[in-house]
Order: structure tokens, then C-alpha cells, then sequence
């Protein structure tokens, strides 16, 4: 996912500190200036900003009173925030124009948002998940207080263990891509040969982790890496 911001206008708030004596203007002299005004804080917070390239920027600032003086500023106009205000979700944003000693804040809100797949649909353990039970939406990052996925497809196949609410993010530690008691898939190989058995499942487990599995042939217990749904591979 490309990386985006998305600048919306909120209702009413800002926190003002002024030190000049500006002649009103127009409502659409001041419609025009106060968003300048935003638009310039927008762009400044989201130029101090890190995301990853998972992640996007939902921006927005609320109006400025219509009774507040915004004089020009020839110059233009310079935006600053704390290091500390630039790590919380609401950040006051210092507008100044040094020319006619003016300054005001503004106070930005930001939200980080990722992709992250979540139930559609109330599900009961043992049900496996497809296109029909999950989807992927955008969530506010500071949220989220486990591992999420961020594709439909590194879940697809997979079963939940427990019950799940629509809406809530599927996480690695309620679903399995091998459950504990389910008829695998052993895959054994080296550079010259590969060998492939039935096996038990001793432990639930997820792709790329390492469970416990019994060899039905030969009842020998070994440690192998979860590969895929009900496939696991040991080396030889």
C-alpha cells in the first residue's frame, strides 16, 4: 500500500495566542487564509511524520473561529511543534509570521492507520477462514495491542481456535495453520532427496513455527517447521 494522508477539517477547536492588532477581514478573506493556515500545519505535521510503507497518515485540524484576526503575512507563514507534541496524536502546531509579531496554534490530530484483516462475520473455533469470513480493513494503529496480519492471503486456509467478535483483528494466537491432533503432511529432504510420511500434530501451530509431531509409521516424536496448512518439514 502506498503511502497517503488524508486531511479532513473538524469541528470547532483551537487554541489561539496572539500578539498583534490585525484588521478584520472579509469572511472569505478569512475563509481563504484559514485554510492556508491549515493546509500549511497539515503539511508540516505530515512532513515530520515517519510511516511504513504498511501505513498512512489520517490527518485532520479543526476550523478556526471566524472572529479570530488573520492578517497576512508577506513572508509567509512558519509552522513548529515540540518534539514531544510530534509523538502524541493530538499535536499543537505553532503558526508564526515574524514580520507583524503574530502567532497562533493550531491543534492537529493524527492517527497512523495500517491494514489489518479482521473478522466479517461472528465465527466458532474449528471454522476455517476464506474470502466469505474476513476482510481487510484500515485501523488506527495506536489501537492495536497484538500482532496483526495485513493480507487476506497469509490467513486464508487457516482455523480460528476460539470464538471471534465481528470486526476484531485476527491475531497468531487464535488461529492455527496446524492444530493440535490434525493427520500431516511430514516433509523430509536434504540437497539430494526428499521423503514425505503421515504424521500427528502434537501442538497447534502457525507458518514458520516449530511444533512438536508424531510420525504415525514409526511413532517417533520429532520437531518440525509448520510449512503450510497441514504440511510441516523437517531436514534430513
Amino acid at each position: 500500500m502506498n503511502n497517503m494522508t488524508i486531511y479532513k477539517v473538524l469541528p470547532l477547536f483551537t487554541l489561539l495566542a496572539m500578539t498583534s492588532s490585525a484588521v478584520f477581514a472579509s469572511p472569505n478573506t478569512h475563509q481563504n487564509r484559514a485554510a492556508q493556515l491549515i493546509d500549511g500545519a497539515q503539511e508540516y505535521v505530515a512532513s515530520q511524520i515517519t510511516t511504513s510503507a504498511q501505513s498512512h497518515l489520517n490527518i485532520s485540524t479543526a476550523e478556526i473561529d471566524q472572529r479570530v484576526n488573520l492578517p497576512v503575512c508577506p513572508a509567509g507563514v512558519s509552522y513548529s511543534a515540540s518534539p514531544d507534541s510530534l509523538l502524541q496524536s493530538n499535536i499543537a502546531v505553532k503558526a508564526s509570521c515574524d514580520q507583524s509579531n503574530w502567532y497562533m496554534y493550531l491543534m492537529v490530530n493524527v492517527k497512523q492507520m495500517q491494514p489489518v484483516v479482521v473478522i466479517s462475520n461472528a465465527v466458532s473455533p474449528g471454522t476455517i477462514l476464506n474470502s466469505g469470513n474476513i476482510k481487510l480493513v484500515d485501523m488506527n494503529r495506536a489501537l492495536l495491542r497484538r500482532t496483526t496480519f495485513s493480507s487476506v492471503e497469509e490467513v486464508l486456509g487457516a482455523r480460528i481456535k476460539r470464538r471471534v467478535r465481528p470486526g476484531q483483528p485476527i491475531t497468531p494466537n487464535n488461529l492455527c495453520f496446524v492444530c493440535k491432533g490434525d493427520t500431516i503432511i511430514i516433509n523430509a529432504s536434504n540437497a539430494v532427496m526428499q521423503v514425505k510420511a503421515t504424521g500427528v500434530a502434537m501442538q497447534d501451530g502457525n507458518i514458520g513455527d516449530t511444533i512438536n509431531v508424531t510420525n504415525s509409521r514409526s511413532k517417533k516424536q520429532i520437531n518440525a517447521r509448520v510449512a503450510s496448512i497441514n504440511e510441516v518439514i523437517v531436514g534430513i
